[in-house]
């Protein structure tokens, strides 16, 4: 008798305990999504016309910052929004005299903005750019930083910071072939522009 009533608790203690462990898994998996920031009261929609600066790159990959600024563009064309030829925004830059990018002042920004006729400029960086390596497996790793400035006041309408890769279940355990570090570049820029356009 006594093991009946035990053998009845269990069964409900077991499934309680499988339903709290796939909730928090849940909780993990997309508690681990894209998080951004958009200023309250801004219609993006009104952003029709960008300039994309050169971002700044913080892997060793020396090509990476120029890698993700055109895979920025594309997506940003994608979406019907007009940017501004990377060549014509470097040059813009030089005539400016804009020393570093990191410390960029908001009248450059402005001045960047009056010149080109942009409603916005995005500024950004790479932290992250390659192939990891783990203890028996390779995989992709891409993190990026991308800000979005209103031309007008050099005021910070979004920002969004973002990371993509890392050995899945099937590379961990299997040492199955992921996806490539290109797709996880696009992947990632993707998933980034998708929270503002």
């Amino acid at each position: 008798m006594v093991n009946t009533v035990e053998k009845k608790r269990q069964k409900p203690l077991f499934f309680s305990g499988m339903l709290i462990a796939f909730s928090s898994l849940l909780i993990f998996i997309y508690g681990c999504g894209p998080s951004h920031f958009i200023r309250s009261k801004t219609d993006i929609n009104n952003i029709k016309r960008v300039a994309v600066l050169p971002f700044e790159n913080f892997t060793s990959d020396e090509y990476a910052g120029e890698k993700i600024r055109r895979l920025v563009i594309t997506e940003l064309l994608l979406r019907g929004i007009d940017v501004i030829e990377p060549g014509e925004v470097t040059r813009i830059l030089r005539e400016s005299k804009v020393k570093s990018l990191g410390s960029i002042k908001i009248t450059e920004i402005q001045d960047i903005g009056k010149t080109l006729g942009v409603e916005a400029v995005m500024m950004g960086s790479v932290e992250a750019f390659g192939i990891s390596r783990g203890i028996s497996v390779t995989y992709p790793e891409v993190s990026i930083h991308l800000i979005l400035l209103e031309a007008s006041s050099g005021s910070i309408i979004w920002s969004m910071w973002h990371t993509t890769g890392g050995a899945n279940f099937w590379t961990r355990h299997f040492g199955s072939e992921g996806i490539s570090l290109s797709e996880a570049a696009r992947k990632t820029v993707k998933e980034t522009v998708d929270t503002l356009f």
